[in-house]
């Protein structure tokens, strides 16, 4: 299974890019055209594979946010808890990165 990751382009530099994913910042190869500051993108296997709108990208996160929430409901919280618990940090990381929508 291949798993790409949303993220936020902070800078660009020739064919890298620093992408922010919610406090995390790694260095990425850009494997797109058109990448400027503040586009949301995919990563995959360290490269930029495309840009997002923002539709797609909360979409996106709205998936991690299930998959947190999962997480939760294994280590034992109930489903209220867990899925409270999911969403409120998947909307700190939200704002984190300037988005001020709620998944």
């Amino acid at each position: 299974m291949c798993l790409g990751v949303p993220g936020k382009v902070i800078d660009i530099s020739g064919h890298t890019a620093t992408v922010d994913f919610g406090g995390v910042r790694k260095e990425v190869i850009v494997a797109t055209r058109k990448i400027s500051p503040n586009d949301l993108v995919m990563v995959h296997a360290g490269m930029v594979i495309g840009k997002l709108s923002l539709k797609d990208f909360l979409a996106n996160v709205a998936l991690y946010r299930d998959i947190l929430t999962q997480n939760f409901l294994d280590s034992g919280l109930s489903k209220t808890d867990a899925q409270k618990k999911a969403t409120d940090e998947t909307n700190k990381l939200l704002d984190s990165l300037g988005i001020h929508h709620k998944v």
